[in-house]
This record gives C-alpha cells, sequence and structure tokens, in this order.
C-alpha cells in the first residue's frame, strides 16, 4: 500500500561577523520526497496514485511561532522506481526549525494555486481555481491534510489524501429474456463539473474543502472507448447474468439531480428518468444498479360461450 511519506535533509550553513567567517556542516544534503498516501484517470485505490503533486510548506525557522514561506506550489513528481514525490526542481530540509506542509494533487496544468497565511505565516487555506473537469477522462481532485513537523526529519512522515468530489456509478442489466436490450445513453442532469476549490488545514485534522462551483450542465457517461464528452453512445447490449457499467462521472458535492436512461427492446425505443434524492457529498462513491425489466406480452383468451336464440316452431 502507497503512503506519502517526507524524507529529511541538513543543509550547510554560514556564520560569518566582520572579523572571521566560519563554516558549520551538520551533514549531507537530503532531498525531500513524497511517498503517496492514497495520468488523468480516477483514484480508485492507491495503486492508482501516480499524480504528480503541488506541496505548499512554510517554515518557523526560529521556533517561535512565527513563520515563512518556504516554497509555493512545489511540484513533486512521481518516480516509478523508488515510488517517491521528487521535487522540480530538487527541494530540501532546513537544518532546524519547524514546518507545515500541504499537499494538492494533480499539479495544476492551467489552473491556479494560491495560499494564503496567517497574521503568524501559518497556512490560513489554499485556493485552487478554477478547475474545470468537464474532460473526457475526467481527473481527480485530491487534498491532504496539514503536515506539521520539526525539521529536519529522518524517518518517514505520512502525509493523507482526501477525495474533493463525489463518484456516480450506474450498472445495467435485463431480466432473463431472449429480448434485445440496449442502453443508447446515459446522463446525468444539471450537475457541477467545475468551480474554485478552498482548502482550510486544521492541526491535528482533517483539513476542510468547499466548492464554489460554476455553471451546472448534463453530463453523459461515457463508454470505454469515445471521442469526445458530447458523444455519449453507449448502444450496450445488456445481458442477465453480466452488469454493464460505463465510465464513472465525477461531479462537485451539491444536491442530486436525475439520471436519464434512453434505451431500446427490440428496437422499440423508451426512455425512463430516475429523480434522486439528498445530496451528494464529497469523497463518496455513489453506484446505482439498474435492472430493465423485460416482460413478454402473452395474452390469455377466452371464448363467450354461444347465445342460444329460440327461432320458433314452424311447420311446413
Amino acid at each position: 500500500m502507497k503512503k506519502i511519506f517526507l524524507f529529511a535533509a541538513a543543509a550547510m550553513v554560514s556564520l560569518s561577523s566582520c572579523v572571521q567567517t566560519s563554516e558549520i556542516y551538520t551533514g549531507k544534503l537530503q532531498e525531500m520526497g513524497f511517498k503517496s498516501a492514497v495520468t488523468r484517470g480516477i483514484i480508485q485505490t492507491n495503486d492508482d496514485m501516480t499524480y504528480p503533486i503541488s506541496v505548499t510548506a512554510v517554515w518557523d525557522d526560529a521556533q517561535d511561532g512565527n513563520y515563512s514561506s518556504y516554497f509555493e506550489n512545489g511540484k513533486f513528481v512521481y518516480d516509478a522506481g523508488t515510488e517517491l514525490w521528487k521535487g522540480e526542481p530538487a527541494r530540501y530540509w532546513p537544518t532546524s526549525g519547524d514546518m507545515q506542509f500541504i499537499g494538492l494533487c494533480p499539479y495544476p496544468a492551467n489552473s491556479s494555486i494560491t495560499p494564503s497565511y496567517k497574521t503568524n505565516g501559518e497556512i490560513e487555506k489554499v485556493v485552487w481555481g478554477t478547475i474545470d473537469n468537464n474532460l473526457m477522462d475526467q481527473h481527480d481532485v485530491v487534498f491532504s491534510d496539514l503536515l506539521s513537523v520539526e525539521a529536519p526529519q529522518t524517518s518517514a512522515q505520512p502525509l493523507l489524501f482526501h477525495h474533493a468530489y463525489a463518484q456516480l456509478n450506474v450498472t445495467f442489466k435485463k431480466t432473463d429474456s431472449a429480448a434485445a436490450v440496449i442502453v443508447k445513453n446515459v446522463s446525468v442532469k444539471d450537475v457541477n463539473l467545475s468551480g474554485i476549490l478552498t482548502v482550510t488545514p486544521v492541526v491535528g485534522a482533517k483539513s476542510e474543502a468547499t466548492w464554489q462551483a460554476g455553471l451546472p450542465i448534463s453530463r453523459y457517461f461515457l463508454p470505454e472507448t469515445t471521442t469526445g464528452v458530447e458523444n455519449g453512445t453507449l448502444d450496450a447490449t445488456l445481458e442477465a447474468a453480466t452488469p454493464f457499467a460505463p465510465q464513472p462521472v465525477l461531479v462537485i458535492p451539491a444536491a442530486q439531480t436525475k439520471i436519464v436512461i434512453v434505451y431500446t427492446i427490440d428496437g422499440h425505443e423508451h426512455t425512463y428518468t430516475h429523480t434522486l434524492s439528498g445530496n451528494w457529498e464529497m469523497g463518496y462513491k455513489y453506484t446505482y444498479n439498474y435492472t430493465i425489466n423485460v416482460n413478454e406480452i402473452i395474452f390469455d383468451c377466452t371464448v363467450e360461450d354461444w347465445i342460444p336464440v329460440d327461432g320458433g316452431n314452424i311447420t311446413i
């Protein structure tokens, strides 16, 4: 299982005065590195966590409760050989003091990460936006708890990440029947896929995260291979024994909306709208299992008895 760790470093410091200069070496330089705790794609397990990460750090050199910025939005890239995230460029520990770290993932390509600080220089919050996840291959977004440690560290340090989205999954099968049942497309209505994420670290507890969502849109559940977000054609032939599942959809947590399913039975098209209730919550995976009940048309025929009619007594 992957975990996130931070490795310690010692540095060379120089002490000088007007009459002399001396150098004190406290050990070899040690590079900061991370090992995962929790490519585009959805992080389903720790093994999927290979994104580059963004790390912001502050440093209290005198250990008096007053921090200053050590680095902002530092990029750490996964190295498969060591299973560590190493800085680009490399980052090194100071030789003393207290430090705080917070991580976001994946490292942004187009959006911006902006930290802000308390009056004593501690990390107050980190604002990440605008994140646009209306992509053919949606990407997961995760944020870490605050890591507070004394520098330098020589042992592994944990950094735990949490999911910022809710994950929607749907599966389909039919009842046992010879009928041809085909799911043409499935969509979720009026969901938020883009917004601004604000992460507020809490000392000794889970970080708090909130979204400022953009405009709602409808989103198709996509097949494993597709040509674009707007092409939601599934054309999946259902079976009774094995369910069919398209790709999941990641949405910003909000009130649940509707899932619309368009399908055919022996070539005749039908539409089913499932109205959901409650709220989608951050970090939860929701799975909706649908079974299309195929009922054969059968008639039970009854013929009324003949009704007797007296034609009278006739003599010829």
